[in-house]
């Protein structure tokens, strides 16, 4: 089992948030679970109706996300979706899917906290 610390680079998430400052932190987080929210919904729409081209979609804008917020693991795992999703491989987006899924929960866990907490600092 891997820890979280090979699934997360908390500096990558740190360092954005450092970059918009303490005033804008919780508008940054607030947008980015809005985002992968709605990447969790899609993807998993997609995958249930063998949708190509919206796993293609969706999994091109959670590279972005969970790359910038520092989801090392669930970035790979969203780049094998993609390859899966331009070959239209069904047995590579049934073995991904569990684990993308799981990894997606984990920062959207991970971001709707870091938010909780930007809102009870002073």
């Amino acid at each position: 089992m891997t820890s979280l610390s090979d699934q997360f680079d908390s500096s990558r998430l740190d360092h954005l948030l450092a970059l918009v400052g303490p005033a804008l932190a919780p508008d940054l987080l607030r947008q980015l679970d809005e985002d992968l929210s709605g990447c969790s919904r899609s993807i998993a729409d997609a995958a249930r109706e063998t949708d190509w081209k919206a796993l293609r979609d969706g999994s091109h804008v959670l590279i972005s996300l969970a790359g910038s917020a520092g989801a090392v693991r669930l970035h790979a795992l969203a780049q094998s979706l993609n390859a899966a999703a331009h070959e239209r491989d069904s047995a590579a987006l049934e073995n991904l899917l569990p684990g993308l899924t799981t990894d997606l929960q984990t920062l959207i866990a991970i971001v709707r906290a870091r938010s909780a907490a930007s809102l009870t600092l002073p």
